[in-house]
C-alpha cells in the first residue's frame, strides 16, 4: 500500500545515468482496426476505430470513470455496498480519516478527467461534475480547468517503472485533484501521454536535469509556454530545437554533477524517498543455475580453474545478419528452425538478436570461447553501453572471473534494445546468458516462470570503502584513459548496494502555488500530492508482471491498463495516502440574489428615489417662492447632492465588483459623503462662531461666498485625492475564498467564493475611512 514517507535526500551511488544518445526504441505498433468491435476485444470496451484506421485510447475521459463503468468494477463502491464511513465506528478516531467512496465513484463516474494544455482544441470539453452529471458516458473526453489550477508536467524518464509512477501521478492528478497535468519525455517526437488517443509509448531521455531549469525560469512555473515554440518547430523543417520542461519526476536512480549543481542553486529541491528500493548486479538465467548452482556465486566462477567452464558455458550472441550470411544453411532463405526469413532488406533489423517469430537469436563459440586455442579464454558477459554506470570491468579483473562483454558499443557493452533481446533469445533458445541488469523492472517480470528467469549472481559484499574506490564512471569511455582508470584496483571490486530511488521537483513550484496571482490557483493540492506519494518496489513489480501478462497490445496500452488497474484496486489507499485534506474542492460562487445583496439595492433604490423627488420638490417650492432666503437654497442642494453621490456609491457597492464598480463606488462615495457632510458642518461652525460673539455684545459678518467656496473647495480636494487614488492604485475586484465544512453529493468540499473591491495599498481606505469618520462624528 502506498505510504507517508519524510525520509531526506541520501548521498546515492550513481545507477543508470542514459544520454540522450542511448534513447531505448522499443517498437510502437498502433493497433489497427477496420470496426469498433476490434478495438473493444482488443484492448477495452470503450476504444473506438480511428478514422485513420487504429484503435484509440479507451481512457481518454479518465482511466477511473472507464474502469468503473466496466462490468467488472459496476459494484465497487457503489450505492448498494457499504462504505468505509459507514464501517467505523462513532467513537472511533479513523472515522474521521474515513473515506466515503461511494462519493467519489459518483464524482469519477460523473466527471472526465481535467483537461491540459495538450489536449486538442477541438476536444470535447465538459464542465463541472455537477453540470455534466446528466452526460452519457463517452459525451466528452475531459472537464474545463474550473478550479484554475496550475498544469504540472511530469518527467517521465525512459524505462517502464518511470512511466508507470508518472502515470499514477498524471491520474492522481488530473482524475482525482483535478490539476492539469502532462508528461515530458525530452524529446519532440516522443509521446508518452497517459490520455495519448494513440497510446503511444514513446521512449525518451533520462536523468537530463536541465529539464527543471525551464520551469524554474517560466513565469509562474508555466511549462506551456513552450508549447506554441515546439509546435511551430514541428510543423517546420524538425530540425530545430525542442524545449523540454518538467516540474517533477518521480523515479530517479542517481545522483550527477548537473544534478547537484542544479540542487545548490536552488532550481531542484532535495529528492525525497519515493518508497521504491532499487539494485542493480549481475544476473544469470535460471537454466544455468540448475545445471549448474556454481554459478550464483562469485567463488563458483572465479580463478583459472574456472576459465575453461565459463567459456564453455556463456557463449556470444549473434545478430540476425551475421547468422543468415555465415552459419544459416541455406542462408535464411527459407526456415531453418531459427531464423524463418532474412532480416529486412532496409537494414532495420541488420543487427538484431532476437525477434519474435522471426529469429529466435543463436549463441555461437569463437576464437574467444576455445580455451585450446586462446590462452586467456573468456565466455560472454553482457555489460551496458556507455553512458550507463557500470562496474563491471573492475569487477571482473580484481575478481579473477573470465567473462568478457562484446557488444557494439565503444565500451564493449549493448544498447538497452540489444540487452533485452538478448534476453529474449536466451529465453527462446534456452541457453547461458550472464550480465548486468537492475530491478524494479519489467525483465524480471517478462521472464518469471519461464525457466530463463533472471537470478542475482552473489559477488563480494559492498561496503563504503569499496563505493569510495569506483573507478570514475565519466573515464569509463573516454579514449584517453589509462587502464587504471578503466580497471581501477581490488578495493572497488565488490558488488552493488542497493539504492533508494527519489523523486524530484523543481525549486519554486511550492512557491509558485502559494504566490500566484489567482487566489484559486494558491489552493493547488499539486504540491502536496508530489509530496505523499509513494510506492515500493514490490507494487511496481506487481504492475509489470500485469503488463507482460496482458501480451495485447505491449508497447502501447497494455501497461497503461496494468496502471489503472492496480489504481482501481488500490483506490481507497490512494485516495487515504494522497489526496490532501478537504480535497477535492468544488468553487461556488456568491450569488447576486442573496438575501443581503437584494436588501442593500433595495435601501440603495429608495434613497436614490428619495433623494430626487426630494430635489424635485424643493425645485418646484424654490421657483413658487415657499423656500425661504434664509433657507439658504445652495447648502440645501449641496447636502442633497451629497446624499444622492452617496446612495449611487451604495447602489454600485451592492453589485458585482468590477474595474468600473470598484472604481465608481469609492468616487461616489468620498465626494458624497465630504458634499453632504462638509457644509453642514462650515454652517454649524459658522452658527457657533456667531452665538459666543453674540455673548460678547459683538457684531459678526458671514460671508455665504466664503462659506460655499470652502464647502466646494472640500469636494475639490476629495475629487483630487480621487483622482490620484485612481491613477496610481486604482481599486479592483477581488477575491475572497472561503474553504466551508460542507460537500456536495460527490464529496467536494465547497468553497465560497466572493468578490470585493481592493487596492494594493490598503493606506488610500484607512485614510478615506478615517476622513468619513471624522466627518460622521463631527
Amino acid at each position: 500500500m502506498l505510504h507517508f514517507t519524510s525520509r531526506p535526500f541520501l548521498s546515492i551511488v550513481s545507477l543508470i545515468i542514459v544520454t540522450s544518445s542511448l534513447l531505448p526504441t522499443p517498437t510502437h505498433a498502433i493497433v489497427p482496426c477496420t470496426s469498433p468491435t476490434i478495438c473493444e476485444t482488443t484492448l477495452l470496451k470503450g476504444s473506438k476505430c480511428s478514422k485513420d484506421g487504429y484503435c484509440t485510447n479507451p481512457f481518454m475521459g479518465g482511466c477511473l470513470k472507464t474502469m468503473l463503468e466496466s462490468e467488472r468494477y459496476s459494484q465497487k463502491y457503489s450505492d448498494d455496498t457499504d462504505s468505509a464511513d459507514d464501517d467505523a465506528d462513532e467513537n472511533d478516531s479513523s472515522r474521521e480519516n474515513a473515506v466515503d467512496m461511494r462519493a467519489w465513484r459518483r464524482r469519477l463516474l460523473s466527471t472526465p478527467r481535467v483537461c491540459n494544455s495538450e489536449d486538442d482544441d477541438d476536444n470535447d470539453v465538459a464542465t463541472s461534475s455537477e453540470s455534466i452529471a446528466s452526460s452519457s458516458p463517452g459525451q466528452s473526453s475531459c472537464s474545463k480547468n474550473e478550479n484554475d489550477y496550475a498544469e504540472v508536467r511530469l518527467w517521465a524518464q525512459n524505462w517502464e517503472a518511470g512511466f508507470v509512477l508518472s502515470w499514477m501521478m498524471q491520474i492522481i492528478y488530473s482524475e482525482l485533484l483535478g490539476v492539469p497535468s502532462t508528461v515530458e519525455t525530452g524529446v519532440r517526437d516522443k509521446n508518452v501521454n497517459f490520455y495519448d488517443e494513440s497510446n503511444s509509448m514513446g521512449y525518451g531521455k533520462s536523468n537530463d536535469f536541465e529539464f527543471f531549469q525551464r520551469a524554474y525560469d517560466a513565469e509562474g512555473g508555466d511549462c506551456s509556454i513552450y508549447n506554441e515554440a515546439n509546435k511551430r518547430e514541428a510543423g517546420g523543417d524538425g530540425d530545430g530545437e525542442y524545449i523540454p520542461c518538467a516540474h517533477a519526476v518521480m523515479d530517479v536512480w542517481s545522483t550527477n554533477p548537473d544534478l547537484e549543481d542544479a540542487q545548490r542553486k536552488g532550481v531542484v529541491e532535495p529528492g525525497q524517498f519515493v518508497g521504491m528500493v532499487g539494485h542493480q548486479g549481475w544476473q544469470v538465467t535460471k537454466s544455468s543455475i540448475v545445471n549448474d548452482s556454481s554459478l550464483a556465486n562469485i567463488y563458483g566462477i572465479r580463478g583459472r580453474e574456472n576459465r575453461r567452464k565459463l567459456a564453455d558455458r556463456f557463449k556470444r550472441p549473434t545478430t540476425w545478419k551475421y547468422y543468415c550470411n555465415s552459419i544459416s544453411p541455406n542462408n535464411c532463405t527459407s526456415d531453418d528452425g531459427v531464423a524463418t526469413r532474412p532480416p529486412a532488406a532496409d537494414g532495420s533489423e541488420d543487427g538484431s538478436y532476437f525477434s519474435s517469430g522471426s529469429y529466435t537469436g543463436f549463441f555461437r563459440r569463437t576464437e574467444k570461447n576455445d580455451c585450446d586455442i586462446t590462452e586467456n579464454c573468456t565466455g560472454h558477459f553482457m555489460d551496458y553501453p556507455c553512458g550507463w554506470s557500470s562496474y563491471v570491468k573492475q569487477q571482473l579483473k580484481h575478481n579473477d572471473v573470465a567473462l568478457e562483454s562484446n557488444g557494439e558499443d565503444i565500451s564493449g557493452g549493448y544498447s538497452y534494445t540489444s540487452m533485452v533481446e538478448i534476453w529474449n533469445a536466451a529465453n527462446a533458445t534456452k541457453s547461458d546468458v550472464i550480465g548486468i541488469w537492475w530491478s524494479p523492472d519489467a525483465t524480471h517480470n517478462m521472464f518469471r516462470g519461464s525457466g530463463s528467469d533472471l537470478i542475482p549472481v552473489t559477488l563480494p559484499e559492498p561496503t563504503q570503502e569499496c563505493v569510495e574506490n569506483r573507478v570514475n564512471l565519466l573515464k569509463r569511455c573516454d579514449p584517453s584513459a589509462t587502464e587504471f582508470d578503466i580497471y581501477g584496483d581490488e578495493k572497488g571490486a565488490c558488488g552493488e548496494p542497493f539504492t533508494s530511488t527519489q523523486k524530484l521537483a523543481v525549486g519554486n513550484m511550492q512557491s509558485n502555488i502559494a504566490e500566484s496571482l489567482n487566489p484559486k490557483s494558491r489552493m493547488s493540492p499539486a504540491y502536496d500530492a508530489y509530496k505523499d506519494f509513494s510506492i515500493t518496489e514490490l507494487q511496481v513489480a506487481d504492475i509489470l508482471t500485469a503488463w507482460v501478462d496482458r501480451g495485447r497490445d505491449k508497447f502501447g496500452f497494455d501497461l497503461r491498463y496494468a496502471t489503472c488497474e492496480w489504481m482501481v484496486e488500490n483506490l481507497e489507499t490512494v485516495i487515504q495516502s494522497v489526496v490532501p485534506p478537504t480535497h477535492p474542492r468544488a468553487f461556488k460562487g456568491a450569488s447576486n440574489t442573496s438575501p443581503l445583496a437584494i436588501v442593500a439595492l433595495v435601501f440603495s433604490a429608495i434613497t436614490i428615489t428619495f433623494t430626487i423627488c426630494t430635489v424635485c420638490a424643493m425645485w418646484r417650492k424654490h421657483q413658487q417662492g415657499a423656500i425661504g432666503r434664509a433657507a439658504q437654497i445652495e447648502f440645501l442642494a449641496l447636502l442633497l447632492v451629497g446624499l444622492f453621490l452617496v446612495s449611487i456609491g451604495s447602489l454600485l457597492l451592492a453589485l458585482e465588483p468590477s474595474k468600473w464598480t470598484c472604481t465608481g463606488s469609492i468616487w461616489m462615495i468620498t465626494i458624497g459623503y465630504t458634499t453632504q457632510l462638509v457644509p453642514t458642518m462650515i454652517r454649524v461652525s459658522a452658527i457657533i462662531k456667531i452665538v459666543r460673539a453674540s455673548m460678547k455684545m459683538k457684531v459678526v459678518n458671514v460671508n455665504r461666498k466664503v462659506l460655499l467656496t470652502r464647502s466646494i473647495g472640500l469636494s475639490a480636494i476629495a475629487a483630487l485625492y480621487c483622482t490620484v487614488w485612481t491613477i496610481y492604485d486604482p481599486p479592483q475586484s477581488q477575491t475572497s475564498l472561503l474553504v466551508s465544512e460542507d460537500k456536495n453529493d460527490f464529496g467536494e468540499t465547497i468553497v465560497s467564493v466572493s468578490n470585493y473591491c481592493d487596492s494594493n495599498l490598503q493606506i488610500w481606505f484607512i485614510i478615506s475611512f478615517i476622513c468619513q469618520a471624522f466627518l460622521l462624528v463631527g
